[in-house]
């Protein structure tokens, strides 16, 4: 589905001197975030881009890059039925193809054993310094409701904005849906909770920065 004329309109009445576009892995609470800054990349392939380097021919632009539990992200994704569609989304302009998940169940994607969605793929790419080709911030979606200020600074949005409570909890899963994300997942969650509240990868000209809990990276 495309973008609204109203919302593009926004977008066009925008009076910030820079665009912005948010992206994540999907699952994590980034929707209304975008949308409530006005992302350029709300319902386009770039939403869910697999690295920063789609963006490289855009100009004058803010990135960011939201992400969080991958057990919790990846039941979201299920429990919207989404994962044909997401599969597609984390593949878009990569080395590799979607594979059709139409139809599969967590159980069966979990039996499978195969991270079709890429998420440590993307998670590696948006995450190392040396590939941000504009001012990124980078934001865990665990500490957003802590953080939020900061977000909003960095793309200069001054109109308030509430965190949506999380729906999807892998803690209330069943045994053995819970070991099944952790054999697919595990590393990668101990990754992604050790990663600070915020980083901000400074592209041309560098960020500051207020939050105590918060990193900033030159290239």
């Amino acid at each position: 589905m495309p973008q609204s004329p109203t919302y593009r309109l926004r977008r066009w009445l925008d009076p910030r001197p820079f665009r912005t576009a948010i992206c994540s892995t999907g699952g994590v609470g980034s929707t209304a975030l975008a949308r409530h800054l006005l992302s350029l990349a709300d319902k386009t392939p770039l939403e869910h881009a697999w690295s920063p380097v789609v963006y490289e021919r855009h100009q004058n632009l803010r990135l960011g890059y939201m992400y969080g539990c991958p057990y919790n992200a990846v039941l979201s994704i299920f429990r919207r039925n989404y994962q044909h569609m997401h599969s597609r989304a984390m593949n878009v302009g990569s080395p590799t193809t979607g594979v059709p998940l139409k139809g599969i169940g967590i159980e069966e994607y979990l039996e499978r054993g195969v991270d079709e969605f890429r998420i440590a793929r993307q998670f590696d790419n948006w995450t190392q310094a040396a590939n941000a080709r504009h001012p990124t911030i980078l934001i865990k979606y665990e500490s957003l409701v802590e953080n939020l200020g900061s977000v909003l600074e960095f793309f200069d949005c001054r109109k308030p904005f509430q965190v949506r409570d999380r729906k999807s909890q892998w803690a209330d899963q069943p045994p053995h849906i819970r070991r099944g994300l952790e054999r697919m997942y595990g590393e990668l969650k101990e990754t992604i909770l050790a990663m600070p509240s915020i980083v901000i990868l400074c592209g041309p000209e560098p960020m500051p920065v207020d939050s105590a809990d918060s990193v900033s990276m030159k290239r």
